[in-house]
């Protein structure tokens, strides 16, 4: 009896424990298809360097040590003029996160060499 009570249980607990899904992570290649949708006419995306504004360079963003994760989350999720609120889901801004911080990883892998 102990033994089934403790197998209902532990089927019980691993029911109830949340599952992060696998896209609470950003996705690159989605956020630089969102930049390239909404973004290139103020940021400079990747290669195409029109820029309507003084919107800072994606490239810009991702070498700076001071702009973090976090930093940048906060600063896309809470736009300020000129920035247009797009009403961004969590995910996207996700999406466009690490697209930023992506374009960052070859600069480091090649200062780190």
């Amino acid at each position: 009896m102990a033994l089934r009570t403790r197998l209902l249980a532990a089927l019980f607990l691993a029911t109830c424990v949340p599952v992060v899904p696998a896209s609470a992570a950003g996705d690159a290649a989605e956020g630089e298809r969102v930049a390239n949708r909404w973004c290139v006419s103020c940021h400079v995306v990747g290669d195409k360097p029109m820029a309507s504004d003084k919107a800072p360079a994606f490239a810009a963003l991702a070498a700076d040590p001071a702009k973090s994760e976090g930093y940048l989350k906060g600063w896309i999720s809470n736009p300020h003029p000129p920035m247009p609120n797009f009403n961004l889901t969590r995910q996207t801004v996700d999406d466009l996160v690490a697209y930023i911080r992506s374009l960052g990883e070859g600069k480091k892998a090649i200062q780190n060499k």
